[in-house]
């Protein structure tokens, strides 16, 4: 793949990973044939790779424009397409966006960039996620194709998007408000569309505002060698604005992987009767029926059952029209997999963690892992010995009160039991203690509570106030999460930059699980003592009960292989083979009710995965047959060994690797 120099840096900052010829063909051959394509944008160009494929596919085309913030992958676009409009500068505020009666083809692979990049990219030359939203929302009311009513759905849904987006999700607003009745949008995004929070907006409006024709889904990370998120193609046709209810359109999902891709094209070993690549791909297409071959599945689904999580917001979603405003009734949303699944059940009643009394959220975000992160190497008598990070380079003694016990990554617990005496790692904690100079900068109050820490911690602290770290370029305390920790009244400080802030329940959970992991889902038992909990770090997402009972009970159903493939289904996969699960995702886990008796099942089930700090296929079993038993004996059974081959499926997708022992 060519590339443009400073390639790390790009990639990060302006979130250039192109497109390249193979996908490029790919996305224009969803396209239906359609004469009535004579104008082609790409609203965020790169080096022309969507272009010079719109192009191919359809010469007759009379306007071809593109659009690139980069001066000098705009200038590579412009040999590239000689006949071309190509034009440098930001399209969320470029007039040349604009065509009076809107584009026939809209066809963009937007810049992947994630909203902490968003927050400040000055070097880059990239505006800010305020600037872009202020930009876009312009454009809208400038708009010369969409009506009032849509004008107004648009801004709604510019001005609350979520601050946490990246940048796919602007660039969906963008291109989708440029695109005319009965035009199509064509677009290269990151699989997230499908189940983020924050990508919520978008679907609501693609299904209110367009047909979603095809969308192709990248299985195996196969088609960007860089890329840190799948890929998924989409293919929609502009409609009339309408309610949801009268939404009755279907999408073709296809699923790739790399055994169809050979050295020309993403399909070229594609193989569907007597046809073979870009022809089998159009046969499919056509046929609209659930069709599995080698290396690719397909099947038509109704549009809405694209994006299950959408019906929560329909509820309470402040861009949601009124004539699809609905009360959410039910326990919550089936991810499409397994909904498939289980549809003959329809009558089954579901809980979800918060109903059963859970808690969930995120692990300890220190801001500053390398200095309030150390090494426990003794922990005899009231000075506990540790050994510090690189920067510092030394073994110190802190009081025993100033350290807790830290479960930092997966690998420091073996099993899944974290046990207070199997953890090494600590953070410095220090909640009633204050450097000798900084006693004389205390507030009155706060000189009440406070007592002078020891002199080996003070130098520490010290140090640490005058290394610059080389990864951030700043001293520790001007760090954006660690400037906070400081707090000042009006006669002095109350607390410093050192100070972390007080624990909450959901750093020192009962359950937790990984954030990332490389093989299938799994929680982890904290096995939590009085005066020596155990903090999770923000790699972990979180649960907590107040319920013993609850605890042991959860601990057997969140290691049940629904839950596990309920995860697979709506987690993302990472490049590399990873699936990153967000808190967001465990909250709308739903298991089926089940009786009484299965409970203290459950309950005596996972107090013996925490004695023996393991799950042996015999035990796995068992869990899974009760987690499962409201779908009757067969069912259960039956549902089961379709999960499990979900789970295998799904994981040997991200990462070619089997689950089978």
């Amino acid at each position: 793949m060519q590339r443009c120099r400073d390639d790390s840096y790009k990639i990060k900052r302006l979130g250039q990973i192109f497109s390249g010829k193979r996908v490029g063909d790919l996305l224009v051959a969803l396209l239906p044939e359609d004469p009535g394509i004579k104008s082609v944008i790409d609203p965020m160009a790169g080096r022309g790779d969507l272009l010079q494929a719109a192009h191919g596919r359809f010469p007759g085309a009379e306007t071809i424009a593109g659009i690139d913030i980069d001066p000098e992958v705009t200038e590579l676009c412009k040999k590239n397409l000689p006949d071309a409009q190509i034009t440098q500068g930001d399209a969320f505020k470029s007039k040349n966006i604009n065509l009076t009666c809107g584009w026939d083809l809209v066809i963009t692979n937007p810049p992947y960039v994630r909203y902490q990049t968003l927050k400040s990219n000055p070097e880059a030359g990239l505006p800010d996620g305020s600037e872009i939203r202020k930009n876009l929302t312009e454009h809208i009311r400038h708009s010369m194709i969409l009506d009032d009513d849509e004008k107004q759905l648009y801004l709604d849904i510019t001005k609350r998007y979520s601050g946490l987006s990246d940048m796919a999700v602007p660039s969906w607003i963008l291109c989708a408000s440029i695109v005319r009745q009965g035009g199509y949008i064509a677009m290269v995004v990151p699989e997230t569309w499908l189940n983020r929070d924050y990508a919520v907006p978008i679907q609501y409006l693609l299904l209110r505002c367009f047909e979603i024709l095809v969308v192709v889904r990248d299985a195996e990370s196969a088609w960007f060698e860089n890329a840190e998120v799948r890929t998924c193609l989409v293919i929609a046709r502009r409609k009339k604005n309408e309610p949801l209810e009268g939404n009755r359109g279907e999408t073709v999902f296809l699923e790739t992987g790399s055994a169809v891709i050979d050295g020309d094209s993403l399909v070229g070993r594609m193989q569907y009767g007597e046809k073979a690549g870009y022809e089998a791909l159009n046969q499919i297409l056509s046929v609209k029926a659930a069709i599995s071959g080698r290396g690719f599945t397909a099947r038509t689904v109704p549009a809405p059952e694209l994006f299950p999580g959408l019906m929560r917001e329909l509820s309470s979603g402040v861009w949601v029209r009124e004539d699809d405003r609905q009360d959410f009734v039910g326990n919550g949303v089936l991810p499409a997999e397994i909904g498939v699944l289980t549809g003959q059940y329809a009558d089954l009643e579901y809980v979800s963690l918060s109903d059963l009394g859970w808690s969930v959220g995120q692990g300890l975000r220190t801001g500053a892992n390398d200095f309030f992160y150390v090494q426990l190497i003794s922990e005899e008598g009231l000075m506990p010995l540790v050994r510090t990070e690189g920067w510092y380079g030394r073994k110190i003694r802190i009081a025993d009160g100033n350290l807790r016990k830290v479960l930092k990554k997966r690998s420091d617990v073996k099993g899944i039991v974290a046990g207070y005496d199997d953890l090494t790692k600590c953070i410095i904690y220090i909640q009633d203690q204050v450097r000798r100079k900084d006693w004389r900068r205390l507030s009155r109050a706060a000189s009440e509570k406070y007592s002078v820490m020891d002199p080996e911690l003070d130098g520490y602290i010290s140090e640490g106030e005058t290394y610059i770290s080389p990864s951030h370029g700043k001293v520790f305390k001007e760090l954006s999460a660690v400037k906070t920790n400081e707090r000042q009244s009006e006669d002095g400080f109350d607390r410093f930059w050192y100070m972390l802030p007080p624990l909450r329940e959901r750093h020192m959970p009962d359950l937790c699980m990984s954030r990332v992991c490389g093989g299938t889902p799994e929680v982890l038992f904290v096995n939590q003592r009085e005066g020596r909990r155990i903090v999770a770090d923000a790699n972990f997402i979180t649960m907590w009960n107040p319920d013993p009972s609850a605890r042991m009970r959860a601990f057997a159903i969140l290691n049940s292989v629904w839950t596990k493939a309920f995860l697979e289904a709506s987690g993302t996969a990472m490049g590399g083979g990873a699936l990153k699960v967000e808190a967001s995702h465990v909250r709308k886990l739903i298991f089926p009710r089940i009786e009484s008796a299965k409970e203290r099942e459950l309950e005596s089930l996972g107090e013996r995965i925490a004695r023996e700090k393991a799950i042996s296929r015999e035990l796995q079993d068992q869990i899974d047959a009760a987690v499962l038993s409201p779908f009757g004996d067969e069912g259960g059974a039956a549902l089961k060994r379709q999960l499990d081959h979900l789970l295998e499926r799904k994981l040997w997708e991200r990462s070619g690797r089997s689950n089978q022992k």
